[in-house]
C-alpha cells in the first residue's frame, strides 16, 4: 500500500483496500530562519500553483531555542495560531482534515525570537497539487 492508503479489516481478514492517496504532484517546501528578530520571519512557505488545487499534508517545525521561539502558522489566509511556544519538535498531520486550497492560496510557517535571543528555526510544509 502507498502513502496514505487505508486497509479496512472485516472479521480479522483484510478484505477491502480503500485508497486515500491523493493523486497529483507532491510538494515539499523547507526553510530556515536564523537570527534575532522579534518580528515574524518566514521559515517555510508554499503557494498553490495557478490552475491547481492544493491538499495540505503536513507541517513540521523545530528550533534550537524552544523557550525563546514563537511560531505562527497561516493556512489559506487564516491564522491557525501565533505566539506559540513548542517545547519539542513538532509534526502536524493535516491529511485527515482534507485541507484543500485553491490556486494562489499560501501556507506560511513563521518564527521569531521572543526577546532578541539568537534562534535557528527550521520548518517544512508538505502537500499535493492536482
Amino acid at each position: 500500500m502507498g502513502f496514505g492508503a487505508k486497509t479496512v479489516v472485516i472479521s480479522g481478514t483484510p478484505s477491502v483496500v480503500v485508497s486515500e492517496t491523493p493523486t497529483g504532484t507532491p510538494i515539499s517546501r523547507t526553510g530556515r530562519y536564523s537570527g534575532t528578530s522579534t518580528s515574524y520571519q518566514t521559515v517555510a512557505e508554499w503557494e498553490v500553483s495557478a490552475g491547481k488545487v492544493g491538499n495540505l499534508e503536513e507541517v513540521s517545525l523545530v528550533t534550537d531555542q524552544v523557550a525563546k521561539t514563537h511560531w505562527r502558522l497561516t493556512v489559506g489566509g487564516v491564522q491557525q495560531w501565533a505566539d506559540r511556544l513548542f517545547y519539542t519538535s513538532l509534526s502536524i498531520p493535516w491529511r485527515k482534515v482534507n485541507t484543500q486550497l485553491p490556486a494562489g492560496a499560501k501556507v506560511t510557517l513563521e518564527a521569531k525570537s521572543t526577546d532578541g535571543t539568537s534562534i535557528i528555526a527550521d520548518g517544512s510544509i508538505s502537500g499535493i497539487e492536482s
